[in-house]
């Protein structure tokens, strides 16, 4: 395992650690930023990583040199690394905080307004709508890390082939 690919993951996994410990702990978990796009943010960040690790390796240990089957093992280094860390946070975020949110999500205004918009749904269901959601929300907690695990994988997986593609260079 390259050492460099090491250091790259843990600093992406505490980064992402940083932004959803604090979109936790702000109180920003309902808003639009924080239910819709957050994690994918997150997510999407790893594309940076991946580019500055190939580059410091071709660079700087590879005079400038680097194939694409080492540039893929770094970057998926890097993901596995990353993947790890990441998804013990989500399994730990949700066993702690992960059944209060979705609580306090369909008893939210947020979501009485998208009852609301629905127009097969009567206004006097909204309370048993509100109870099952609540009910079927009690989901494991290993059962949401892995919905998250795997948006993670779509995009950091091929996003490490593409990047290693990109990032590339041959001896002339």
């Amino acid at each position: 395992m390259n050492k460099r690919a090491l250091i790259y993951g843990i600093i992406y996994s505490a980064l992402v650690i940083a932004i959803k410990l604090y979109v936790l702990l702000a109180g920003y978990s309902l808003t639009k930023f924080g239910y819709y796009y957050s994690s994918i943010t997150c997510v999407f960040l790893i594309l940076p990583f991946y580019a500055l690790l190939i580059k410091q390796v071709r660079d700087k240990d590879n005079d400038g040199v680097i194939g694409g089957r080492e540039a893929v093992r770094l970057a998926l280094t890097l993901f596995a690394i990353s993947a790890v860390i990441i998804s013990l946070y989500n399994y730990l975020e949700f066993e702690n905080y992960g059944k209060a949110l979705a609580i306090e999500y369909y008893n939210s205004q947020q979501f009485l307004d998208f009852l609301k918009t629905q127009p097969k749904i009567k206004e006097e269901n909204f309370g048993k709508i509100i109870a099952q959601q609540i009910k079927n929300s009690e989901v494991s907690s290993f059962k949401a890390t892995t919905g998250k695990l795997f948006s993670f994988m779509i995009i950091g997986v091929s996003g490490a082939v593409i990047m290693a593609a990109i990032m590339k260079k041959r001896k002339n």
